[in-house]
C-alpha cells in the first residue's frame, strides 16, 4: 500500500466499509499516514460494529483530540460507556453533547434512556419530552415515554400520529415503525383488538425492512445455529493446558423473551448475598469466534469438536475480566439469551452450572413477545419466526433436562407471580443462595439497572399473572 495516497488510501477503505469488507477496509485506513476526522470516524465505525469496543474508544478519544465539541465522538463514548454499564461516564458524554448542541435530539434521547434503564423515571420523562420538544415526530421517544405514562397517549396525540402516518408511507423508516407500536397499544388499551393486530403488523413488517441486515441476522439465529447445534458436541482436551473451574458457580438464567428471565435475575441479585452480575453478553460467542479463527474447532457433517482447554481459558478470562475479578473461586450469573443453543459447551466448562429454565404458556408467550418492539431480536418481528424460535428452545431445553437433570431447574412465571414465596425460595435454594424477604422486595432497590422490555414493570411488586387478557387473540392466531 506504499503506493497509494492518503486519499486513495480512505477512498478504497470508504469502498470495502459500504461492501461490508471490514477487515479490507481496516488496513487500508490504518494505513494512512495523516489521519483527518473522517478516517478517524469511519476506523470507529469498523470497530464499533466489530464489537471491537476498547480500540473504538480509543479513536473516539483521538476525534477528541482533533475536536473536542465533535458530536459523532461525544455521542458514541456515551454509548459504548452505556454499554459497558460506565453510566457516570455514559452521562458525562451526553450532557457534554448537550452544552455542545442544545438542539441534538439525540443526546436528550440517549441520555433519557439511560435515565430509564436507571429507573429515574421523572428525569427520563423530561428527557423524552424534550426529545419531542425539538422533533415533534421522533415516534420512538414518543413509544418510550407511554412506557413511562401510561396516559401520556391521549385521543388528541394519537390522531395526530395516525394521521401523520397516513401521509407518510416510508416503508423502511424504523422511526415510523415505532408510530405504529404506538398505535397498536393504544388500540390494545380500548380493546380493540383487530385494530392493534393491523398496526402490530405494520410496525414489525417496517422495522424489520429498516435494516437489510436482519434478514441475514433472522436466519442465522432460526436456520444456521440450529442446524450447527443439532450436530454432535465432541470435547477434546490438551493435557498440557489443563484449567479447572470446579470453583467457578455461575448460574445461567435460560428462557425465550417475556418468559420472567430478567424477574428472575432481579430476585436472584437481590438477596443478601453478593453475586456477580454478568448481564447479557458476547462471552460465549467471542470465545466461539476466537476457536473458529484460530482452527480450534473442527466440524463434519455429524459432528463438532471443540478444544475445551482454549474454550475454557477464553471463557474464563472474559468472565473475569467483565466482572473485574482476580479471584479462581467466585460465583456469577448470566443472563444472555443465546447461551441455550451451546448450552451443552457451558455444563462441559462449569461442571457446576446451575441452568434456570424461565417457562410461559406457548400462546402467551407468542402474543407477549409480538406485542414488543424487541429491536435487538430480529426474529421476532414475524408470529411464524417467532414460533419457529419458541419450538426450537422447548425441544432444546427438554432434550437437555433428559441429560443434565440435576443442572436444571424449571421456572413457570406463572406459578412465581402466585407463589412469589414458595417459587423465589425454591430458585434461591437451588443456586445455593441464602433466602430473606429481601429478594421479593427487589423493587426498592436504589441500584436496580435494566435494559431490558421489563425495565418499566420491574420496578413494581410482583403482580399475579392473568391469562385472561389472552384469550381475545386466539382468533387472531393460530393455536400455539
Amino acid at each position: 500500500m506504499r503506493n497509494f495516497s492518503d486519499e486513495s488510501l480512505y477512498t478504497k477503505g470508504l469502498e470495502q466499509f459500504k461492501k461490508n469488507q471490514l477487515d479490507n477496509s481496516l488496513d487500508f485506513l490504518l494505513s494512512i499516514k495523516k489521519k483527518n476526522l473522517n478516517t478517524l470516524k469511519l476506523i470507529s465505525q469498523i470497530y464499533i460494529k466489530q464489537n471491537n469496543l476498547k480500540s473504538a474508544k480509543s479513536f473516539l478519544n483521538k476525534i477528541l483530540n482533533l475536536d473536542k465539541r465533535n458530536l459523532f465522538a461525544l455521542n458514541y463514548l456515551g454509548d459504548l460507556n452505556k454499554s459497558d454499564r460506565n453510566y457516570l461516564d455514559a452521562e458525562k458524554f451526553y450532557i457534554k453533547l448537550i452544552s455542545c448542541d442544545q438542539k441534538f435530539a439525540p443526546a436528550y434521547f440517549n441520555l433519557a434512556s439511560l435515565y430509564e434503564d436507571k429507573g429515574e423515571l421523572k428525569l427520563a420523562k423530561e428527557h423524552y419530552l424534550k426529545v419531542i420538544e425539538i422533533d415533534s415526530k421522533n415516534y420512538a421517544a414518543f413509544f418510550n415515554l407511554q412506557r413511562i405514562d401510561k396516559n401520556f397517549i391521549t385521543y388528541e396525540i394519537f390522531k395526530k400520529i395516525d394521521n401523520n402516518l397516513k401521509n407518510n408511507q416510508n416503508f423502511r423508516d424504523k422511526n415510523i415503525a415505532y408510530g405504529h407500536f404506538i398505535l397498536a397499544n393504544y388500540y390494545r388499551k380500548k380493546k380493540e383488538i383487530n385494530l392493534e393486530i393491523k398496526e402490530l403488523t405494520k410496525g414489525h413488517e417496517i422495522f424489520f425492512n429498516s435494516d437489510q441486515t436482519n434478514k441475514k441476522a433472522a436466519n442465522y439465529w432460526l436456520e444456521t445455529v440450529p442446524k450447527m447445534v443439532s450436530k454432535n458436541f465432541l470435547f477434546k482436551y490438551n493435557k498440557n493446558n489443563k484449567i479447572e473451574s470446579n470453583d467457578i458457580e455461575p448460574i445461567f438464567i435460560f428462557g425465550v423473551p417475556r418468559s420472567g428471565t430478567t424477574l428472575i435475575e432481579t430476585i436472584i441479585t437481590s438477596g443478601k448475598e453478593k453475586i456477580y452480575n454478568a448481564g447479557e453478553n458476547i462471552v460465549l460467542q467471542a470465545a466461539l469466534q476466537n476457536s473458529q479463527l484460530n482452527k480450534k474447532i473442527q466440524e463434519s457433517e455429524k459432528s463438532i469438536t471443540f478444544d475445551i482447554s482454549f474454550l475454557k481459558k477464553n471463557i474464563i478470562e472474559s468472565y473475569k475480566k467483565k466482572l473485574s475479578l482476580q479471584t479462581e473461586k467466585f460465583k456469577f450469573i448470566d443472563r444472555t439469551m443465546s447461551n441455550f443453543f451451546f448450552s451443552e459447551i457451558l455444563l462441559e466448562i462449569f461442571p457446576n452450572a446451575k441452568i434456570i429454565n424461565c417457562k410461559r404458556d406457548n400462546f402467551h408467550n407468542l402474543v407477549a413477545i409480538y406485542q414488543q418492539c424487541l429491536n435487538n431480536l430480529p426474529w421476532s418481528h414475524k408470529v411464524e419466526d417467532i414460533k419457529k424460535y419458541i419450538s426450537f428452545y422447548n425441544n432444546k431445553l427438554s432434550t437437555l433436562k433428559k441429560n443434565y437433570s440435576k443442572n436444571i431447574l424449571n421456572v413457570e412465571l406463572k406459578n412465581l407471580t402466585e407463589y412469589p414465596e414458595d417459587i423465589s425460595k425454591e430458585i434461591m435454594s437451588f443456586c445455593k443462595l441464602n433466602w430473606s424477604e429481601k429478594v421479593l422486595k427487589y423493587y426498592e432497590r436504589k441500584d436496580l439497572i435494566c435494559t431490558t422490555a421489563s425495565n418499566i414493570q420491574i420496578r413494581e411488586k410482583i403482580f399475579k399473572y392473568d391469562s385472561s387478557k389472552f384469550l381475545p387473540y386466539k382468533e387472531y392466531f393460530d393455536n400455539f
